[in-house]
């Protein structure tokens, strides 16, 4: 087992949406653990890596076989694109709002656990980490098809952790309320945003979902909700 100062030396780390205002601190988080980031490569930062369409099979195949290619193996996969969009209630809702949110935030997650799944069962060893939100666990008033989209990655979580129980590897879903991104503080510039979820601390939990310890939660919606 690792030390506890890089508790994930030696384990490959695919991060989705790295770029973005959480997965780019969860990338720093990732490596200051001791993971090798598959976005990363020696010598400096590879933008090959950073563009990828999550949501299209053919490309998420793509990108699995070459991190396998050059890395040797995926042991840990985040799944961090998404999106939110203003929505009308559902009678006005437009087809094309409902079908970014569902293709970005649960199409993208479905497609890369599937393109990665594979290779971590043959190894017996891997961690999944999806996120949800939570319109996802109840849902509110002109956010009908962002909740849809996160209810269908928790489910999508869960069904993947009973597919996968006893075989070495665990999925497991976060479901944060706002995060303090900057994305978010400009669409919602008067909010309160001491009250908002730090992606840092969203960040540390997903590296302990991916340590050995975090090896015994399997299946579970783990809420990090807004600071009170």
């Amino acid at each position: 087992m690792s030390s506890d100062l890089k508790p994930l030396s030696g384990r490959t780390v695919l991060i989705t949406g790295a770029a973005g205002g959480l997965g780019s601190v969860a990338r720093d988080v990732f490596a200051a653990a001791g993971a090798t980031l598959i976005r990363e490569r020696p010598g400096g930062h590879d933008t090959a890596w950073e563009w990828f369409d999550a949501t299209d099979p053919a490309a998420a195949r793509a990108a699995v076989d070459r991190a396998v290619a050059d890395y040797g193996h995926i042991d840990v996969l985040v799944n961090l694109v998404g999106t939110w969009a203003p929505q009308p209630q559902v009678a006005d809702m437009p087809d094309e709002t409902l079908d970014k949110l569902m293709a970005i935030n649960f199409r993208s997650a479905f497609i890369m656990c599937r393109a990665v799944l594979p290779h971590m069962v043959s190894r017996k060893w891997g961690r999944i980490i999806n996120i949800g939100a939570k319109q996802g666990i109840k849902g509110t008033a002109r956010n009908s098809a962002y909740g849809a989209s996160k209810a269908a990655v928790i489910a999508l979580t869960e069904s993947i952790a009973e597919e996968v129980s006893g075989r070495g590897i665990t999925a497991n879903v976060i479901i944060p309320s706002t995060i303090d991104t900057p994305a978010n503080r400009k669409a919602m510039p008067d909010a309160d945003f001491s009250k908002w979820v730090p992606p840092h601390a969203l960040a540390e939990a997903m590296v302990f979902l991916c340590t050995e310890s975090g090896g015994n939660i399997n299946g579970a919606r783990i809420p990090i909700w807004n600071r009170s």
